[in-house]
């Protein structure tokens, strides 16, 4: 028996590292976003106009019309790269994560960081042909690049199996979970923070870059060092063919596993709602940079924004963690309390019009939304064994590239569509998506209340920390309270 002392001490070991790699990793990612929005709708208006015309499109109202066409011209570029990373990304999410499983957990990361880089640098050297062709075709290369790396999203699934594996309980699996999350949130944070304040100094745009690929080694730098490689117990004499059917070898197992235990549809239906949760969130980066453009929000205003949104998403991550060791409460029902209070939101964009305070207003809506991602990795973490989180988490992934991929055409489409009239519609399409997914865990929480024969239980080796700690009479509730 694990002696509690032993077990916090290598919990906290494995999710420390976790916890930078993430706060850094993000923070580069999103002066990645900030700068690549600002390169390519900069790009587009320079390739119609000169530059001081560009300045000042966004508060010259007698540019509107040519300020539409540009932002229509921007999204379908975003749009192309979007496509030319996601498309890949989906490809390579299963690989990643019979990586995780079949190799180590820390080789996922550092592959995942290493591509960063080279994406990195790419776009850097694009940078320093802001305002030609040749830039916007080098931002398509980077897209490309960067997808066989898997991104952000793999990145944050493998530290999620990671930091997971030490746990032994239920309480220490949110309790990592939401950690994980609020670092996630504190690199958001940070990121926006230098992107507004080299927005501020007037810097250029490659400078940002710079800042973006110097993270991303010192972020590689503490993956190489600080994480620890899980031996191999499994001997490597597959063949070629073998070792490329593996991810679907593996998805077979895990949903024949999942189907044994009577758990197959709840996996699916928790993936779904996540798809749907993610559907607008994950497509929309660069639709809500232009629609704020249109707000007259400028790049260190639009960084402003998103600073004060995740340092409100990281209070709301506390007052989870003080809720969850306070009171047991039902992961689903928290899930479904965030997403209602979610919906809030996209309706002030929506009718903003121009209302910069409606635009802030949506904060305390937003901040809660992150409930429903915690609590939901939380859940899909406690329905597989240990040696297939890799494979749950790497689902999550696909899930979340898939979104990407939707996502984005649905949100370019309809604000295209919508921009000489309504520009907000595309924010009601997202309180829609998230109605939706509000529906699925709503119906999944009554049938584990309703269906008592729902109960499980998960045949496990004792000499492994299981996932599942149930026994013979434990019914579905039980299982997914925390």
């Amino acid at each position: 028996m694990v002696e509690p002392s032993t077990a916090s001490s290598g919990l906290w070991r494995a999710v420390l590292p976790i916890c930078i790699i993430c706060i850094l990793y993000l923070s580069s990612f999103f002066l990645f976003v900030c700068a690549t929005n600002s390169l390519i709708y900069s790009t587009v208006c320079l390739l119609r106009a000169n530059a001081s015309f560009c300045d000042q499109i966004d508060q010259n109202q007698s540019f509107h019309a040519l300020q539409e066409s540009i932002q229509k011209e921007s999204s379908q570029w975003t749009l192309y790269g979007t496509l030319s990373f996601s498309i890949i990304a989906c490809i390579l999410s299963p690989i990643y994560g019979s990586l995780s499983d079949t190799k180590n957990r820390k080789l996922p990361i550092v592959l995942t960081i290493c591509n960063a880089v080279v994406t990195g640098l790419i776009i850097m050297v694009a940078s320093i042909y802001q305002g030609t062709q040749l830039c916007l075709i080098l931002y398509l290369v980077a897209n490309i690049v960067n997808g066989f790396g898997g991104g952000a999203l793999i990145l944050i699934s493998s530290c999620f199996g990671y930091a997971t594996d030490p746990c032994i309980d239920k309480d220490q699996q949110v309790q990592t979970i939401a950690l994980i999350e609020a670092s996630l949130n504190i690199g958001v944070v940070i990121g926006y923070l230098l992107c507004t304040f080299i927005f501020e100094v007037h810097a250029r745009i490659w400078h940002i870059l710079l800042t973006h690929v110097l993270l991303l080694i010192v972020t590689l730098i503490v993956s190489l060092v600080f994480l620890r490689t899980r031996s191999v117990t499994q001997a490597s004499t597959i063949n070629l063919r073998q070792k490329l059917m593996r991810p679907l070898v593996d998805t077979h197992d895990l949903f024949v596993g999942l189907k044994q235990n009577s758990l197959l549809v709840s996996f699916l239906m928790l993936l779904i709602a996540l798809f749907f949760y993610d559907l607008f969130r994950m497509g929309s980066s660069s639709i809500i940079y232009l629609y704020l453009h249109q707000m007259s929000f400028d790049d260190a205003h639009y960084a402003a924004y998103f600073t004060f949104e995740q340092l409100a998403t990281c209070l709301a991550l506390i007052i989870l963690a003080v809720m969850r060791r306070r009171w047991k409460i039902n992961d689903l029902y928290l899930a479904c309390v965030g997403l209602c209070l979610s919906l809030v939101g996209p309706f002030l964009f929506a009718f903003a019009r121009r209302n910069k305070a409606m635009i802030f207003g949506a904060i305390p809506s937003s901040m809660f939304s992150i409930y429903f991602s915690v609590c939901l990795r939380s859940v899909i973490a406690r329905l597989v064994p240990e040696q297939d989180k890799g494979k749950a988490f790497g689902f999550v992934a696909l899930i979340q590239n898939l979104d990407v991929v939707v996502g984005t055409v649905t949100c370019v489409e309809i604000y295209q569509a919508s921009i000489d009239f309504f520009p907000g519609l595309v924010f009601v399409f997202a309180a829609i998506t998230r109605i939706l997914a509000l529906i699925l865990i709503l119906i999944q929480a009554f049938c584990i209340t309703r269906t008592p024969q729902l109960a499980i239980t998960v045949p496990v080796d004792e000499s492994e920390q299981p996932i599942l700690d149930t026994e013979p009479n434990e019914t579905d509730e039980q299982l997914i309270h925390a």
